[in-house]
């Protein structure tokens, strides 16, 4: 069923009539929507009004047919969302929606770039903050020897523990990509990550057909090159869809205070209540059972840390 509008003032006064959103943002090149109409036709957009804050996953109300020299239609209003994933902008001043709509955060790592947990635990604490459930994927293990593959199991054994999904596969050579489609189904997802850890490919192996780059790695540097450099939403031929993301080297968390953030590390939530303290915060406070906790080995210690360091990004102002 179509997800109606808000019902918004009529400008001449009168009834606000509600709008039926008749079409889903599934890309944007610069002021250029890409829209989906519910007929199957795709419209090249320009946002009017309240449509310029649509992004990807966004149910919307076009008007065809209103030529532009960048358009063939205009984009008026968009639906309230069910769920959002933020993230602070790169001047740190407001915040900046990547997609709408989602009911899974998929967090893409590598062995190559080099994988960062603090990343990993900002987009856990993001998803949390609306809702949305997450699943980590680890992609390249083609890469690995035996030895080396136990390493890496062992350095995410602690999401798992904490009821995160997690999927070892390789875009290269396919392992894992059934179990990993099999978790796409009938859900609108999002990739998310650092450049270079092989988002594109996935899409590129889960959904045959897309004709896109895949980024390469800087044998000289070994990071990422960005090759996806705006969001797009592919269908799946499964049923679902999913959002590529560009790859990023930092996400800035909007919405959450320095206090607030142990109430997103799950493992910190039922333990806290036998803290000494009711705002103990976990750091230098006497009697706290997280710190107690990750001394006798209970609680992840790289978690912790992790814990520590995004509380003092968001004390600085960082997100």
């Amino acid at each position: 069923m179509a997800k109606r509008f808000k019902k918004r003032a009529n400008p001449k006064g009168g009834t606000p009539t509600p709008c039926i959103p008749n079409g889903l943002v599934i890309g944007r090149v610069g002021p250029v929507f890409k829209v989906r109409g519910d007929d199957g036709r795709l419209h090249d957009c320009l946002g009017k009004g309240e449509g310029k804050r649509a992004v990807i996953g966004d149910r919307v109300r076009v008007e065809a047919g209103v030529m532009t020299d960048l358009s063939n239609a205009i984009l008026h209003q968009v639906a309230p969302r069910d769920t959002e994933l933020v993230r602070m902008d790169a001047l740190g001043r407001r915040p900046q929606t990547v997609a709408a709509n989602l009911s899974r955060v998929f967090i893409v790592c590598a062995v190559l770039p080099e994988l960062r947990e603090g990343l990993i635990d900002r987009y856990l604490v993001a998803a949390d903050r609306q809702d949305i459930p997450a699943e980590i994927v680890l992609n390249k293990v083609d890469l690995l020897s035996d030895s080396e593959r136990d390493f890496w199991s062992n350095r995410l054994a602690a999401y798992r523990r904490l009821g995160w999904p997690v999927h070892e596969v390789s875009a290269h050579n396919g392992e894992g990509l059934k179990r990993l489609a099999a978790a796409f189904i009938e859900r609108t997802s999002i990739l998310v990550g650092h450049s270079g850890v092989g988002k594109t490919s996935l899409i590129n192996a889960l959904c045959p057909g897309v004709e896109e780059r895949v980024k390469e790695i800087s044998e000289a540097t070994g990071k990422g090159t960005h090759t996806t450099t705006t969001s797009a939403m592919y269908a799946l031929p499964a049923g679902g869809a999913v959002i590529d993301s560009p790859g990023i080297r930092s996400f800035g968390l909007w919405g959450v205070s320095a206090e607030s953030l142990r109430e997103h590390f799950r493992e910190f939530v039922e333990l806290q209540s036998s803290c000494r303290f009711s705002d103990c915060q976990h750091l230098k406070e006497p009697q706290c059972a997280i710190r107690l906790g990750v001394e006798s080995g209970d609680l992840d210690e790289r978690r912790y840390l992790s814990y520590r360091a995004i509380r003092e990004s968001l004390l600085d102002g960082q997100g």
